[in-house]
């Protein structure tokens, strides 16, 4: 058999990063993250081909599956998680490589099982098996190297100045030196995603759940980073692939939402928003992108990981009212939100901006929500492409908690 029509087998699995602060390969996560695990796991099918399996906890019901294939998306094979990992036939054979949404000591022991019957070139990845010094790859002390090299290597002074960027704390006394520092204040666990591990403090003081937190977060992981609040204005990110012999290739960015405690909402779809390109015209994008380029190969990045990864970048305004740029909050080495946003961006026609948002109401569920959404904001199509109204990306039919789709309108 050619190695052309062998398959990718992907798992969505988000919570890798806590998998790799736990560190054990019997972690399971939080009984709320384990529910957005499931309810999302049809998501990596933006990534696979027909030949490609997509491993689920749930298959998606046919009305799903029949709309998604109305609205052009060319679908993989479902299978059933649990049952396939334990299916000696499937567990044999060949396939071309293993796609998780994230690497983990979990998801390699998960995923043990299956890697003989991979090819020769997925064996080969730096990151096709877990290496001790793989864990602080993916921690935030990392993406602190990668911004001071990358700060070191340029003197423009819309960058963030270095007096303005984290310090790695490892007592509560050395976070009260730097509250009094900067008064305004962001405490972030090593190893979280997506906004959490962190907290944000706009009071000069810790109180007693903070200061449990921290150090609980000590005790588990540590240390923490500590940096100023600064008075954000836009969330994006850079993409890029890192191939199975370290060449790393930009791909494209994109701009997100993030709620006031800083934890992912949204991804904004269409291209930059048009008040932002007066701040970053192409000639910056392309500088800041070949920046990082250079900083992730010189940190070691590219040669000990495969796969896709954002790193996530903010525009702020400085004390003097200056737009300034931090260009590497966090390294996302997984799968992520941002180049799921450039995938759907190729089904939009070019007139058209919207969202991709996770839906989340405690309350609720998706399939409620759905409902009311497909009566008001029906799909509109314009020359073959998206154009304006809302798209799920998950089953609507099956009770979900949480959700994700899309709400276009015409730019």
């Amino acid at each position: 058999m050619s190695s052309e029509i062998l398959p990718k087998i992907f798992i969505y699995n988000p919570t890798c990063e806590i998998a790799i602060a736990n560190g054990t390969v019997s972690y399971m996560p939080n009984k709320t993250l384990s529910r957005f695990e499931k309810d999302l796991d049809v998501l990596p099918m933006h990534f696979a081909n027909e030949k490609d399996m997509v491993l689920v906890n749930q298959l998606p019901d046919q009305e799903f599956i029949k709309l998604m294939q109305e609205a052009g998306i060319s679908l993989p094979e479902f299978k059933l998680f649990e049952s396939s990992i334990q299916d000696k036939e499937f567990v044999n054979s060949a396939k071309e490589s293993l796609e998780p949404w994230g690497w983990s000591p979990r998801i390699h022991h998960v995923f043990k099982h299956l890697k003989a019957s991979c090819q020769q070139e997925f064996k080969n990845r730096p990151n096709a098996e877990w290496q001790a010094n793989h864990k602080d790859l993916y921690s935030r002390r990392k993406a602190l190297e990668v911004l001071n090299f990358f700060l070191d290597h340029t003197d423009d002074p819309s960058y963030i100045e270095k007096e303005q960027i984290a310090i790695i704390c490892t007592s509560v006394s050395e976070v009260e030196e730097l509250i009094n520092k900067w008064k305004q204040i962001v405490i972030k666990a090593p190893w979280s995603s997506s906004g959490r591990g962190l907290q944000v403090l706009r009071q000069p003081q810790l109180n007693d759940s903070i200061i449990q937190w921290i150090n609980g977060t000590l005790g588990i992981q540590g240390y923490v980073m500590v940096e100023p609040l600064l008075d954000k204005k836009y969330d994006f990110s850079l993409q890029y692939y890192i191939d199975a012999k370290g060449a790393l290739d930009y791909i494209g960015n994109g701009f997100f939402a993030t709620n006031s405690n800083g934890q992912y909402d949204g991804n904004i779809l269409g291209g930059m928003p048009a008040e932002v390109k007066d701040f970053l015209s192409d000639d910056k994008v392309q500088q800041l992108s070949e920046g990082i380029k250079e900083a992730l190969n010189s940190c070691d990045v590219a040669k000990n990981y495969c796969g896709y990864l954002g790193i996530d970048c903010m525009l702020y305004r400085d004390q003097n009212g200056e737009m300034k740029l931090q260009p590497c909050l966090e390294i996302n080495l997984r799968y992520n939100m941002g180049i799921l946003a450039l995938k759907i961006d190729e089904h939009l026609h070019p007139d058209t901006k919207g969202i991709f948002k996770v839906h989340f109401q405690p309350k609720s569920t998706f399939d409620q929500f759905h409902k009311e959404m497909v009566m008001n904001h029906p799909l509109k199509w314009k020359d073959g492409k998206w154009f304006e109204g809302y798209l799920p990306l998950v089953s609507f039919n099956q009770s979900k908690v949480f959700g994700a789709y899309l709400l276009l309108e015409r730019k």
